[in-house]
């Protein structure tokens, strides 16, 4: 790893899969003992990572725009306008990488309604 690309390589190869509905091929972005939080639950290896990513599909997500984006060698924090199920979104979160993939993410979903 090391070159500093890997997360934004990331972040496009996400965008992607996602909007031609691959879970399966993302999942395979993760390590086999990766964690994924989320404020109502974890999930844990890739297949409980490809359900969470079949279940968020339901919800017909749309990226709007990589707001912001801080990546160093092995993380990337990131915020993103969405909508998702309808409703705009702040999707707010981390990656951290081993060996190229995905070893641990985050992601707060934050009502972009509430904005003043």
């Amino acid at each position: 790893m090391g070159d500093g690309n890997v997360g934004q390589e990331f972040l496009a190869t996400q965008v992607q899969l996602l909007e031609a509905g691959d879970t399966a091929g993302l999942a395979q972005c993760y390590a086999e003992d990766a964690e994924f939080v989320r404020l109502d639950k974890v999930v844990r290896g890739r297949t409980e990572i490809k359900q969470l990513f079949d279940e968020y599909l339901v919800e017909q997500p749309t990226i709007e725009q990589v707001e912001a984006a801080q990546i160093t060698d092995d993380t990337v924090l990131y915020q993103a306008k969405e909508r998702l199920g309808g409703r705009e979104v702040w999707a707010v979160g981390t990656l951290i990488f081993v060996d190229g993939q995905v070893w641990r993410q985050s992601v707060a979903f934050i009502d972009r309604a509430s904005e003043v």
